[in-house]
């Protein structure tokens, strides 16, 4: 583990969720960074038609905003954040992590690669949603999160994929 982690997990606040309990629900506003130690959290938001689409899914060894848009500006965040297993989490609010930063210099560029890493695996999935059909989508799924198909509910990594539960289905029963 290299230093700038070991750092941040010693300074951070452990807190335990159960299966299907929120970290925030659209409307609230978030101050918080969250370390994955176990578990599996998905961030989506609610389409007009009140239709879940997944955007985000996080796992061990994952750093996420509960809400970045939340976090970042001060406002209430328009996603939710849940548990799809009981999570062991690991968080920091705002005020420490910028004096962690200051206390440790090394912490800001941990900092930038994790933003930069959060940009990359955004932008390559919006690419994939322009540019890829559902059978795309699902081998690329397939290729890096495999295991997921034990874990989380279908529907979930349906919506994350962007196609019905009965697609899934559909490409599953196909690559057998």
């Amino acid at each position: 583990m290299n230093e700038a982690l070991s750092i941040l997990l010693n300074k951070g606040t452990s807190k335990s969720y159960s299966k299907k309990e929120f970290i925030i629900r659209q409307g609230e506003t978030s101050n918080k960074i969250y370390f994955v130690k176990h578990g599996v959290t998905r961030h989506y938001v609610l389409t007009r038609d009140g239709q879940e689409k997944t955007i985000r899914i996080s796992l061990e060894q994952d750093f996420f905003y509960s809400s970045i848009v939340s976090y970042f500006k001060n406002e209430a965040s328009y996603i939710y954040c849940q548990c799809l297993t009981d999570c062991d989490l690991i968080y920091w609010e705002s005020s420490l992590i910028e004096e962690l930063f200051k206390e440790y210099p090394d912490l800001e560029t941990f900092k930038n690669q994790q933003l930069i890493n959060f940009i990359l695996e955004k932008h390559t999935r919006e690419i994939a949603l322009i540019t890829q059909n559902a059978e795309g989508r699902y081998q690329q799924f397939c290729k890096t999160r495999l295991d997921l198909f034990n874990r989380i509910p279908h529907h979930i990594i349906a919506s994350y994929l962007d196609i019905t539960p009965e697609t899934l289905s559909r490409l599953r029963s196909k690559k057998s």
